[in-house]
């Protein structure tokens, strides 16, 4: 039986950052994770990633999903005035509009091609024993490794099988939708509403994607009566006149969307990145940059700890931590500029557990008007060492 120097349980945007610069430093790294098909939500890559495709050697997935350039945000948080941040005032310049599944596969190909072996298959058991993981999958076969990368977003495979708890801030989901874009702007809009919060952006392909971001009860209610979300897009003020509600948009598809956070980033010998270790609201627009920021510090701190050096280990650890803690200062913030709905569900939830979040914060050195959705510098939330 072969033992692979890594297993990689996950095949998303971090579990192919770390296995490509795993494997071409001559590690023997294994992907597992079953075929993924369908559209994907989360198309927001900021300007700020750039370094990190640079790094990792995958700007070329960049062009290989026919990523639109976004050159700035518009938001309608807080009033009815419509706030434009033009990207051409952040250091890191533009962010892009991606191709999801295009990107995805562009991430994936590139680890293939730098040695990283692929196994399409489901976790079915997991152990670890003699100084091994033993791996069991869902073809009966066991795979060996000496390192262990639970990488399979909200799912958390591996945290569960190791018992490892993890948390769930206050739930939210995500209602998508993509049909044509009948617009020439290509800035993302966010527009708040009574009952949640929209998103827009064009997309590759000449495609638009819209979300309406809401509290459980409200979403299944909008699932059972798909006809409400036209309505409430109606009721917007900016939104209806970027998304025509007609017959082109696609059948809406839900989303778990809210913040999460495993109790442990690591342990002996395994280490979790991506949406595993860390899941952002969309709010934060950092989900992508998040995926593969700790692809890249997550594969260094495996390859130091397989060198038998666990410094980057724990520095990884500790890193993610204050990643959550500056992130739920941010969306926190976000929340409460919002002022209009106080006594609305959706919103009254939120001000009452960003309250509670901002008392247990030690830090207040920011201010509320520095932290508007979409005014900040693009890397305050996820910054590179």
């Amino acid at each position: 039986m072969t033992t692979w120097d890594v297993l990689v349980v996950g095949a998303g945007p971090a579990g192919s950052a770390c296995s490509k610069w795993l494997a071409e430093r001559g590690l023997g790294v294994c992907i597992v994770a079953p075929p993924r098909s369908g559209i994907r939500a989360g198309e927001s890559l900021p300007g700020a990633a750039y370094p990190l495709l640079r790094d990792l050697g995958l700007l070329a997935a960049l062009q290989q999903s026919y990523a639109c350039p976004c050159h700035g945000n518009l938001s309608a948080w807080g009033s009815e005035d419509l706030v434009c941040t033009d990207f051409i005032r952040d250091p890191n310049g533009m962010g892009w509009h991606l191709e999801r599944e295009g990107f995805d596969l562009a991430l994936h190909q590139a680890a293939l091609a730098s040695g990283a072996v692929h196994e399409p298959f489901r976790i079915e058991t997991v152990r670890r024993d003699g100084g091994l993981w033993q791996v069991g999958l869902s073809d009966g076969r066991i795979l060996s490794s000496r390192f262990l990368v639970e990488a399979s977003g909200r799912s958390s495979i591996i945290a569960r099988r190791l018992r490892v708890p993890r948390h769930q801030d206050t739930p939210l989901v995500a209602l998508y939708a993509w049909g044509q874009d009948r617009g020439q702007d290509q800035r993302s809009l966010v527009e708040s509403a009574s009952v949640g919060w929209w998103y827009s952006a064009s997309v590759p392909g000449n495609r638009r994607v819209l979300g309406l971001h809401v509290q459980r009860e409200f979403a299944a209610h909008i699932q059972r009566k798909p006809q409400l979300w036209a309505q409430q897009l109606a009721m917007t003020r900016y939104m209806r006149e970027w998304c025509d509600a007609n017959s082109d948009w696609t059948e809406l598809q839900a989303y778990a969307a809210g913040g999460a956070y495993l109790e442990r980033f690591g342990g002996e010998q395994w280490l979790a990145i991506g949406d595993a270790a860390l899941a952002m609201e969309p709010l934060s627009s950092q989900g992508l940059f998040n995926a593969l920021y700790t692809g890249l510090r997550g594969a260094q701190a495996i390859a130091a700890s397989l060198r038998g050096n666990m410094v980057l280990h724990a520095d990884y650890c500790s890193r993610l931590q204050h990643v959550r803690q500056a992130y739920l200062r941010h969306t926190c913030l976000f929340y409460a500029a919002e002022s209009r709905w106080p006594d609305q569900p959706f919103w009254k939830e939120r001000h009452t557990q960003s309250l509670v979040m901002l008392n247990q914060q030690q830090d207040s050195s920011m201010t509320l008007n520095e932290t508007m959705p979409h005014r900040t510098s693009q890397t305050e939330v996820l910054s590179t060492p």
